[in-house]
């Protein structure tokens, strides 16, 4: 006999088409109030209104999620929370098969969105569905989730491989272990947990299930339904979790590697740090006046209006877009000088799709911020008159990334040359706190007895062997937007792996005295210096 799902509040993702779309329906049917979470608004109020005609039930709507951006799940969950609702069922479904690249955060797109992307809207929505209780949450998994043998990591924060099949497989994988420790977690909680497998759906997740239904192959959306509404419905699974259903809502023989405490742990902490689930709310100011090498933090004339829109330019316009012209003509001039080593650099950056170096003269809006009066007074008072900023970096940490994990001081003497003072500016453009940001370690002189570990042959920079000890001692940059400290050479530190959730945005300058010459040996730059002042 099904339970009563009267008036039960349901969220579906990817409720706008195919098994989405009919689970959604069933629910509907069953006199649930249904939520669709899903991108498209236009063919959100399509499926909205498919819904309510198909099912006479009024009580359906939509509510935008991108699961391939953290920030896109958090604010839908505040929508929900918004309403002042309860939640009863939550049906994981959503899914990209065989899409490239990576989500906002910068980690793989497929397994970010199939399973990260789920794993925190289903964290953030934990207490309501207690609160709720009896409650469910339905994963929709794939039989292809029993073939991986490992959880290759290193992947799962890089572009999509060519093997695109391994990581939907992977993603999957993950939503039952997922599955195994939220089951033991919401242990004695009324909440139940189970992945379903749906079967060959004749859905447009690629073109071969679009084609399916001509050449006879696969399940219609509406049967493939069946074990999610299965599930939901079932008076049976009242009190059963951790059971894996197939389209015929047999349960599923679960391998050893989907069923691992240990690694489902180890998924659920990754998790945790690499969407921010951690508590990252810093309120506390540093005053970085009373440690050797560096000074801040000062703010910008700029209000944090203007740094926000300068941040969504850079990255939708700067970041993304190659000033062509630049690298064309620098490129022209290696080549011209017999510089084989910086035409190669040049090349890599070209292939990679890295262009954060030398931003200020080809970007107006990051010239903006090297001409803002705050910034200018400060580097005068350590500097003098005239400015001369000879480089200019930005740098982008996304969640999981750590972008100079080594110990080091910025100090160029394959770039630099000259009597003169030069000075360093850490620009924050988004929030920078102990778990995005960099570190250094105080007062550490330059006579402080470190050994040197590696040596960057382009710029003379050294990466130094530091003790566990003295890096327990380290001390962290906490700035808001807008926001900025002023370093010198002296300042040893290296960045953070990134666990806030969030992408990281700053901008550093260079600047020095008009004294002191930048060479042109192995200097990768394609830009030249620049008088600020």
């Amino acid at each position: 006999m099904n339970q009563d799902l009267q008036n039960q509040v349901c969220i579906v993702t990817g409720g706008n088409s195919g098994v989405g779309l009919m689970t959604a329906v069933g629910l509907a049917k069953a006199g649930c109030h249904v939520f669709i979470a899903c991108r498209s608004i236009s063919k959100a109020t399509k499926a909205v209104d498919y819904i309510r005609q198909v099912s006479g039930n009024k009580n359906v709507e939509f509510l935008p999620l991108n699961l391939a951006s953290l920030d896109s799940v958090r604010q839908f969950v505040d929508l929900f929370v918004a309403r002042q609702l309860p939640l009863h069922i939550l049906v994981n479904n959503a899914g990209i098969f065989n899409q490239r690249g990576i989500t906002q955060e910068g980690f793989e797109l497929i397994w970010g969105t199939n399973y990260l992307g789920h794993f925190l809207l289903t964290y953030l929505l934990l207490e309501k569905l207690k609160s709720s209780a009896f409650s469910k949450i339905i994963m929709v998994a794939s039989d292809l989730a029993l073939k991986p043998k490992t959880i290759p990591w290193n992947l799962l924060v890089k572009k999509t491989s060519l093997n695109f099949l391994e990581l939907y497989s992977v993603s999957k994988l993950c939503l039952l272990l997922l599955t195994t420790e939220l089951t033991r977690k919401l242990e004695n909680t009324n909440v139940t947990v189970n992945p379903v497998h749906p079967g060959f759906v004749q859905s447009n997740i690629t073109i071969w299930h679009s084609l399916s239904k001509y050449l006879g192959l696969g399940i219609s959306p509406e049967k493939c339904a069946n074990s999610t509404l299965f599930c939901a419905q079932s008076s049976q699974l009242k009190e059963i979790s951790g059971k894996f259903f197939d389209s015929q809502t047999q349960e599923i023989h679960l391998p050893k590697i989907a069923t691992d405490i240990d690694l489902a742990k180890q998924l659920w902490e990754r998790s945790l740090l690499w969407s921010g689930c951690q508590n990252t709310t810093i309120n506390e100011t540093i005053n970085y006046d009373n440690y050797s090498g560096i000074s801040g933090p000062y703010t910008l004339k700029l209000d944090s209006q203007e740094i926000g829109q300068i941040t969504k330019t850079i990255f939708a316009e700067i970041l993304p877009k190659p000033p062509g012209k630049l690298l064309f003509l620098r490129f022209l001039n290696f080549l011209w000088k017999l510089k084989l080593g910086s035409a190669f650099l040049l090349l890599v950056k070209i292939w990679k799709q890295e262009f954060h170096m030398e931003r200020h003269l080809d970007s107006p809006k990051i010239w903006k911020i090297c001409q803002d009066e705050k910034l200018l007074a400060k580097l005068q008072e350590y500097l003098g008159e005239k400015l001369v900023l000879w480089r200019s970096e930005l740098w982008v940490n996304y969640p999981a990334k750590q972008l100079i994990p080594l110990w080091h001081r910025d100090s160029y003497p394959k770039l630099l040359s000259g009597v003169g003072k030069t000075i360093n500016v850490y620009i924050a453009l988004t929030e920078v706190n102990k778990f995005n940001g960099f570190e250094f370690i105080p007062n550490a002189k330059k006579d402080h007895n470190l050994s040197v570990k590696i040596t960057d042959p382009f710029s003379g920079n050294n990466f130094f062997e530091v003790t566990e000890k003295l890096a327990e001692n380290s001390v962290p940059v906490i700035l808001k937007p807008g926001q900025f400290v002023m370093f010198t050479d002296e300042l040893i530190h290296r960045s953070v792996c990134n666990t806030s959730g969030k992408v990281r945005l700053s901008l550093t300058l260079r600047v020095t005295q008009p004294s002191v010459e930048v060479l042109p040996n192995y200097n990768p730059n394609y830009q030249q210096s620049v008088l600020l002042s």
